[in-house]
């Protein structure tokens, strides 16, 4: 196998892993919402007051505080991975995911 068809293959196994955790992520914040949403519909629905059950609440900020975290991790790491792409063979593969704007945000889409 050639080098460049090795890089290609590490840089798409490496891709997809990425996006998984990005996408675990993502769905740990969701599900997290939705906990908390239930939780308050939960409590209102019961006829209890605001204050009952409040300890409930501060560990699921600190859960979703640890998530968003986690989150920000995840950013970091890609910017160690766009490091290490530009210092190694892989620069000029094509890594979907590594190679973001200098400016992402907004991030032009092929959306109309």
């Amino acid at each position: 196998m050639k080098r460049t068809e090795q890089a290609a293959l590490i840089a798409a196994r490496l891709q997809h892993a990425l996006q998984r955790a990005e996408d675990g992520h993502d769905q740990s914040i969701e599900r997290l919402a939705k906990l908390a949403q239930a939780l308050t519909r939960g409590r209102k629905d019961a006829g209890l007051s605001s204050t009952v059950g409040q300890p409930v609440f501060d560990a699921l900020a600190r859960s979703m505080a640890a998530q968003i975290a986690a989150q920000k991790a995840m950013v970091e790491l890609h910017e160690a991975l766009a490091e290490v792409k530009d210092t190694t063979r892989f620069r000029g593969v094509r890594m979907a995911g590594l190679d973001k704007s200098d400016h992402p945000v907004p991030r032009e889409t092929r959306l109309t």
